[in-house]
């Protein structure tokens, strides 16, 4: 295989950070691609009907509004509120349909593996003194059809983030009985109860797993849906006991979005609604699901009894992950708690609120393996305070590193 170009650059992911990465790279004259295992903003998309926390002014990168200003577009009001949906519409698309853009964003093109070529992970520990930097990145990419190729790279982004990776519902983070089973026709993501989904929980019982803020939004909306529709009703299973759950945190005062989502939450939990019953202090043992009835049996366990829920729907709402098969070959030193790069795991340990926790240096976000950068929500690994605002800080950063290290051309 030929030995790319020094200034070649690979993006994993086509969301908010990999675009502002593959912008910002094109900036400081990197060959730059990007490989998407769905389509572009595949996440927005998937929680699309979801409005966020944060204005318009804060969801968007400084490098990527540039180019579409300059080709012409006009950015949304700076105060308001967009649904994922309009921030894939209204942004992230017609920044990957840019010209300069366009032919360097692969969709369907999944990474599978990211390792060094000739080297082992092993290998050459210690990265630049001992020669790792030296050996292209080699990437094994995998189409919608199957088919595998290899691509090479001397840096590469993976800004691929973590909703595509949800946490088992079992007790100890790992399966339930039956759960890998079960786990194709259960939901693990952020439904559209009240719309896209609606017929699948109207008038239904459906058991919502989860503590944090995507199992308070379903749960609203469907406690939204009962009012409309006769017959619905939640149970809603949490580890922590009711008192204990949804403490105020100090973006409340700053995100007016999630504090009413917040204020709701505490509401139902307890007991404010008649349509939800909420089982606190419980772990997930075991998934039964009747062929006859359609209705699944859910064990729940307090450590010393067992309460078995009935319901017809399951959505598991219990956080998301990394992906880090995808790099197990190389040199990167992962916090055994959070998963996340070890040295910017332990800059945000005690972190207690995203608009708090500032955005930090590419010293930080960096591994032991040479110009491999985890960006995005995906470099927190299971620590939930991110906002797309730090991770397009950690582009500048990064790519302004990355140029420093081996200068290119521009232009």
């Amino acid at each position: 295989m030929i030995t790319p170009a020094p200034n070649t650059l690979a993006v994993i992911g086509a969301g908010p950070i990999g675009l502002e990465a593959a912008v910002r790279g094109l900036d400081a004259g990197f060959d730059v691609h990007v490989f998407e295992r769905g389509v572009v903003a595949s996440h927005q998309i998937a929680w699309g009907h979801v409005r966020l926390f944060t204005p318009w002014r804060m969801n968007l990168g400084p490098a990527g509004r540039a180019r579409l200003a300059a080709a012409g577009w006009t950015a949304p009001d700076p105060e308001a509120f967009s649904t994922g949906r309009e921030l894939a519409e209204g942004y992230l698309e017609p920044l990957a349909k840019l010209p300069e853009l366009a032919p360097r964003i692969h969709t369907h093109a999944q990474v599978v593996h990211v390792s060094r070529g000739g080297l082992l992970k092993k290998d050459s520990p210690g990265g630049t003194v001992l020669g790792r930097r030296d050996h292209p990145f080699r990437l094994l990419v995998r189409d919608a059809g199957g088919r595998e190729n290899f691509l090479q790279a001397f840096a590469v982004i993976d800004a691929s983030g973590v909703y595509g990776q949800p946490n088992w519902a079992g007790d100890g983070g790992i399966p339930a009985r039956n759960e890998v089973y079960l786990a194709p026709q259960m939901s693990y993501h952020v439904d559209d109860v009240l719309d896209l989904r609606r017929e699948r929980y109207a008038g239904r019982r459906t058991l919502v797993i989860g503590g944090g803020d995507s199992a308070a939004t379903v749960v609203a909306d469907l406690v939204q849906l009962a009012g409309e529709t006769p017959g619905t009703s939640v149970a809603w299973a949490t580890r922590k006991q009711a008192e204990a759950l949804y403490p105020v945190s100090v973006d409340e005062t700053t995100l007016p979005g999630l504090r009413a989502l917040m204020d709701r939450a505490r509401a139902i939990t307890r007991g404010g609604d008649p349509a939800v019953t909420h089982i606190g202090g419980v772990r997930v043992d075991g998934f039964e699901f009747n062929s006859a009835t359609h209705r699944y049996r859910v064990a729940l366990t307090d450590g010393e009894a067992t309460r078995v829920e009935e319901v017809d729907q399951v959505i598991a709402l219990t956080g998301y992950g990394p992906d880090n098969a995808l790099y197990r070959e190389l040199q990167v030193h992962e916090c055994y708690a959070s998963r996340g790069p070890m040295k910017l795991a332990a800059a945000l340990s005690g972190s207690t609120g995203c608009t708090t926790t500032p955005a930090f240096g590419a010293d930080v976000l960096a591994n032991p393996e040479p110009d491999f950068y985890i960006l995005g929500h995906k470099s927190y690994g299971r620590t939930p305070h991110f906002l797309m605002e730090t991770g397009y800080q950690q582009v500048a950063e990064v790519i302004a590193k990355l140029a420093a290290d081996r200068p290119v051309a521009v232009g």
